[in-house]
């Protein structure tokens, strides 16, 4: 069943609309007041949902009572036969759209949301996880103020089934473009990406379970870059991890061998020799085993190009074999360097090292 309805959410909710019940929603905390002679961007939030019954509502809480004037929110479920539907149609007249129907999971789900987002601003949340008050604010002021912004990303509370709650800084760049392309580290449900350039590097991979954030990720960054990262140093949003949660324990070695295996593959795309990504796998992941991915990765060179890529993994290699006292392995990752043309202060510096090393 599918409902697609214009209706917004209501605006400067109050009292008086709690009590026709027409609002299944009370509030704990004070939503902000809109400056209404602002022209708020309209924030598209995507949900994917599969039998989450037992904390959907809360989820769905959470966005309408952010009271956003220009809000767009998408529940795509995935044929649930637990509550959740049930518990949809009582929010149905604030949701602009949704549907109940079988996917391919996940990732799928997030896609079909996409293709329906008419927004400016867009993020998914996960059927069990929840904004903070006033998020949506916070996000949109900051993408009002700084109109080169395609990322904003704030901090989020990891919620754990004990009720421990620890505090995360969330999506953060690195000194270098480089260096965050390798780190793959991005806490999605804090990160909000302008839709039109996150449309740009195409749609969620299928394939992935448990990181197609972070190789959505990747992809941002190898054509849009990092300069236009901005950070809200606020909390956004609640991150429960449980025994039925993705991302919870008990499944984060799956989650390291996606990882490790698209970087891999994004080496191996990129001219990178065995030699090194066999180092790299095992002895920087500590791994053995890899998925065999055939990803096309697309460069802008405006921001990186693959050369620029492939000598910072090609110096990174270097300086752990000196750090291990592999000399003879440092010197053939100089020679490496050196047929690659890479004739900077950074190879200078090698090459010294290596003749003091000798000697």
């Amino acid at each position: 069943m599918s409902k697609d309805t214009s209706i917004a959410p209501p605006l400067n909710i109050g009292s008086n609309i709690l009590e026709t019940e027409k609002w299944p929603w009370s509030f704990t905390k004070q939503t902000v007041n809109y400056d209404t002679t602002i022209i708020w961007p309209k924030i598209s939030i995507v949900t994917p949902s599969f039998n989450q019954g037992k904390f959907i509502e809360e989820t769905i809480r959470s966005v309408l009572a952010q009271n956003y004037p220009n809000l767009e929110y998408i529940i795509i479920d995935g044929g649930s036969s637990d509550e959740t539907v049930d518990i949809i149609k009582k929010f149905e007249p604030w949701i602009s759209y949704w549907i109940s129907e079988p996917d391919r999971g996940q990732s799928h789900a997030i896609n079909k949301g996409l293709e329906r987002c008419t927004g400016e601003i867009f993020n998914w949340l996960n059927s069990d996880d929840w904004l903070e008050p006033n998020a949506l604010y916070e996000v949109a002021k900051t993408f009002i103020d700084n109109p080169s912004s395609k990322v904003v990303s704030g901090f989020e509370n990891h919620i754990y089934a004990t009720g421990e709650v620890s505090l995360h800084e969330g999506t953060m760049v690195q000194k270098t473009l480089s260096e965050t392309i390798e780190m793959i580290h991005i806490t999605q449900p804090s990160t909000f990406f302008r839709l039109s350039d996150l449309k740009h590097i195409g749609t969620i991979s299928e394939d992935l379970h448990y990181l197609m954030d972070g190789e959505m990720w990747v992809k941002f960054l190898l054509i849009h870059g990092q300069k236009d990262f901005y950070k809200i140093k606020k909390t956004l949003v609640n991150f429960r991890l449980h025994e039925q949660s993705k991302t919870s324990m008990f499944l984060y070695n799956k989650f390291l061998l996606e990882r490790n295996s698209l970087i891999i593959n994004l080496q191996q795309f990129i001219g990178i020799p065995d030699t090194i990504t066999d180092f790299w796998l095992k002895h920087v992941f500590n791994a053995n085993e890899v998925i065999h991915f055939n990803r096309n990765w697309v460069f802008n060179t405006e921001h990186i190009s693959p050369k620029q890529l492939r000598l910072y993994f090609i110096n990174k290699y270097i300086n752990l074999q000196f750090h291990a006292k592999a000399y003879e392995k440092a010197k053939w990752g100089i020679k490496l360097l050196i047929k690659n043309k890479s004739l900077d202060l950074f190879l200078i510096k090698s090459l010294l090292k290596l003749i003091v090393k000798k000697r």
